[in-house]
């Protein structure tokens, strides 16, 4: 696979492509297996980062990656920039989670405790029988949802969304892409219904989601919402 390729399947499993980009890409995706297993590859590599609060390189990472580069060695100028390119993926994956850098206030004397304000976004990590279907993120203040998807076969029919609060009832969220990540606006109505301890789940649907108003089809994976 060209370097070409290797950064198309990397912007494709990070959502980064839109408009006439995406649908070339998706068309692809149909047809080239090799693609299709590199998007693999590349998903594989950055579920993991979804976890972590931050991303800190190892203790000498760039020293040692100049010690690399004689003058006019371009395999040893090719690692380098796929080393920085990893780290720019990471930096990627943490900013379309939704994850924000809070600078903590000054400790408040104990004579005057104050309740701590909610957390801004909201996580869950939505798994199934093959893995991690998809990661979201909700921004409490914004009120949209950040879909990434993993592992999220569709075939011919829709991923729908789905919020289930405490009264056990879910709420449609409307069918999400089963590829590319992306971010919009939750519905007005259900964004109180989004908090700590309620629970996302992915159902198989037909075309244009659920016809009855609740899950039809198979459940593909279910998570716990919890803070960022």
């Amino acid at each position: 696979m060209s370097d070409e390729d290797d950064v198309l399947a990397g912007e494709i499993a990070l959502g980064l492509l839109d408009g006439p980009e995406r649908e070339a890409a998706v068309r692809r995706l149909g047809s080239d297996a090799a693609l299709a297993e590199r998007v693999d590859w590349w998903r594989e590599r950055f579920e993991p980062l979804s976890a972590s609060d931050s991303i800190e390189p190892s203790e000498g990472l760039w020293q040692r990656i100049e010690s690399m580069l004689p003058g006019n060695d371009n395999t040893a100028l090719i690692e380098a920039r796929r080393w920085r390119a990893a780290a720019l993926a990471a930096t990627l994956v943490a900013g379309l989670l939704g994850t924000a850098l809070v600078l903590r206030p000054a400790p408040v004397p104990p004579e005057a405790p104050t309740a701590a304000a909610p957390a801004p976004v909201l996580l869950a990590s939505i798994a199934g029988e093959g893995g991690v279907v998809a990661t979201i993120a909700y921004n409490q203040t914004a009120g949209d949802l950040t879909i990434a998807p993993g592992k999220l076969n569709a075939g011919k029919r829709d991923a729908e969304l789905w919020i289930i609060p405490a009264d056990g009832t879910p709420r449609s969220l409307g069918t999400i892409d089963p590829v590319l990540a992306a971010t919009r606006p939750a519905r007005a109505n259900l964004r109180r219904l989004i908090a700590q301890g309620a629970t996302f789940a992915i159902s198989l649907e037909p075309r244009g989601g659920s016809p009855t108003g609740l899950p039809t089809g198979p459940i593909l994976g279910t998570g716990k919402i919890s803070g960022s």
